[in-house]
């Protein structure tokens, strides 16, 4: 049992017994049943991202419920036959297991028209409670017995819109993202008062502006026009406050709204995923009380990849690199494919150690994208070796590297390494490129810090003083570390280099002052700031030689 002295419950994802393209199908409905069963106050159910794992596990159900600790497992099986008459058959099959004694307490199987599949899950939900002994209250028995539309090709499109946006966010891929709004936006106007879709629509479309795929003001809007859609419908579910919450942190970045929304919601729906926060608290500068926070909804939720990732970057910015090489193992247990966490497994050697030669090797190991090639190229420069990272560049077909908290042109890149060769000509050649790149972005995106930060190297690298230090102005004043401890020092050191490149050295020194006071998972660990040539004019400094002391640890 858990801790509140509520039953623990895993519904395991539904085994597709039709053909391989319905795997969606038997995935979404996994998803469905899990959420109305989440809705119940005297249950606790472990998140879907916790029993996604388990799919085509060789694990019984009885050593998945220990591994997770719960006290039942719900498995089952669907197939979905399309050739008979109409829209066809769905055939259901579900079994509760006690895990303590390996029971199964309770067993049923549904046939029935496809357009009876709300009435299933609602009765599938309802017979658990009843197995468990589970008071419902009134709101809730409603809530298991919800109708999300009465529109199947709407719901057929919304569970594969779920699939591809899924893809999305694990490989930061914005093509996936895409598709999954196509299809939501299909079911939408299939039915447009289909909550659950605009609720997906709004955090698809916040997911892709969040992780810097699409920050322009148009996927703002969208994501705003979607959640308004959905306040409107359902102003009192729970799940439509989330969707605000969501816009409110990512798109708003007004934390501080966000986070009483979100501990609000928590009162009446303790089982939703509450991981979001300990990060606004992080975000927030309440550093223990964040971290406290994660491992609380970790224990809740002991195989949410993105939580272990997030622990483990906490520990990164604290500068305890053993503690976070061991939650990234953890997390890459949990989903070996998980990218971020495969990125930052691999920049711990150079973290911790100044090993470029051994975060090479794990960078190179790394799945192709435009992060792996990013750094591939940040390495070459750490070694100073200008001209392979030259050729690593010229290698590439990508036009940009975008991060959650940097926007790269590959021409500012390159001319990074010309001014580190000291060859001028090429260099204002390419920085003419990048400027013109980055004022059609600054077009689209008016409100990025991460565009006005990389202006502000273009502007230095050219020796346009004023300019560079507005630019790097603008860009500390849109994300400062008073209001976003997380992403706010990263500007501080785009404004520190500005000032290197200038010969500015004491005021870059200033910078560097603060940021070795602050939890920061930035490159400028101790042994990074003793390696990387960029530093290399403040060497002999003695207050360089102090933020190399400061530089060590950061609790």
């Amino acid at each position: 049992g858990s801790r509140t002295g509520n039953k623990v419950l895993v519904v395991l994802p539904l085994e597709n017994l039709g053909p391989p393209e319905d795997e969606y199908f038997a995935d979404g409905l996994t998803e469905e049943i899990t959420s109305r069963l989440a809705v119940l106050q005297g249950l606790n159910v472990i998140s879907r991202t916790s029993a996604k794992v388990y799919k085509e596990s060789s694990l019984t159900s009885k050593q998945i419920g220990e591994e997770l600790g719960v006290d039942y497992v719900l498995e089952g099986t669907v197939r979905w036959d399309r050739s008979t008459e109409g829209q066809g058959l769905v055939r259901v099959t579900q079994e509760l297991i006690r895990v303590a004694d390996d029971t199964h307490i309770w067993a049923e199987s549904y046939d029935r028209d496809i357009d009876d599949i709300f009435a299933v899950q609602g009765e599938i939900a309802e017979e658990v409670t009843k197995q468990l002994d589970l008071t419902v209250l009134e709101p809730e028995r409603e809530a298991l017995k919800s109708h999300p539309t009465e529109n199947l090709e709407a719901y057929n499109n919304y569970l594969k819109a779920m699939k591809h946006a899924d893809t999305g966010w694990n490989n930061a891929d914005g093509e996936e993202f895409e598709r999954a709004v196509g299809l939501l936006t299909l079911a939408v106007e299939l039915d447009p008062e289909f909550v659950s879709a605009y609720t997906t629509l709004a955090v698809t479309h916040l997911w892709s502006y969040n992780l810097g795929i699409d920050r322009s003001n148009e996927r703002l809007e969208k994501a705003r026009l979607a959640v308004n859609r959905v306040r409107e419908l359902a102003p009192d579910d729970p799940d439509s406050e989330l969707a605000e919450a969501l816009f409110l942190y990512w798109g708003r970045r007004d934390y501080e709204r966000a986070l009483e929304i979100f501990e609000r919601v928590q009162r009446t729906r303790p089982n939703r995923p509450f991981a979001y926060i300990g990060y606004m608290k992080r975000r927030l500068g309440n550093w223990e009380e964040a971290h406290e926070a994660m491992q609380e909804a970790f224990r809740l939720h002991p195989r949410n990849v993105d939580l272990a990732y997030q622990i483990s970057r906490t520990h990164v910015c604290w500068g305890e690199f053993n503690q976070a090489r061991d939650w990234l193992e953890q997390a890459l247990e949990i989903n070996p494919d998980y990218y971020y966490a495969q990125l930052l497994r691999a920049l711990l050697p150079l973290l911790a150690e100044g090993d470029i030669e051994r975060s090479e090797a794990l960078v190179m190991a790394l799945p192709p994208n435009r992060l792996t090639a990013y750094y591939h190229f940040r390495l070459a420069m750490l070694e100073r070796n200008y001209q392979e990272a030259l050729e690593i560049m010229e290698g590439i077909e990508y036009e940009a590297f975008p991060s959650g908290n940097f926007y790269i042109p590959k021409n500012l890149a390159i001319a990074s390494a010309y001014h580190a060769l000291q060859a001028t000509e090429l260099m204002r050649f390419h920085l003419d490129a990048a400027r013109i790149a980055l004022e059609q972005a600054l077009e689209r995106c008016p409100r990025d810090p991460r565009l006005h930060a990389s202006m502000g190297l273009v502007y230095v690298y050219l020796g346009m003083r004023e300019e560079a230090f507005q630019e790097g102005e603008i860009a500390l004043q849109r994300r400062p570390v008073s209001r976003d401890a997380f992403d706010g020092p990263r500007y501080v050191l785009e404004m520190a280099k500005i000032c290197m490149i200038l010969g500015e050295h004491e005021e870059a020194l200033t910078r560097l002052e603060m940021l070795v006071s602050l939890p920061t998972e930035l490159l400028i660990t101790e042994s990074m700031l003793r390696i990387d040539p960029f530093w290399d004019p403040l060497r002999d400094s003695p207050r360089f030689q102090q933020v190399l002391q400061a530089a060590v640890g950061h609790k």
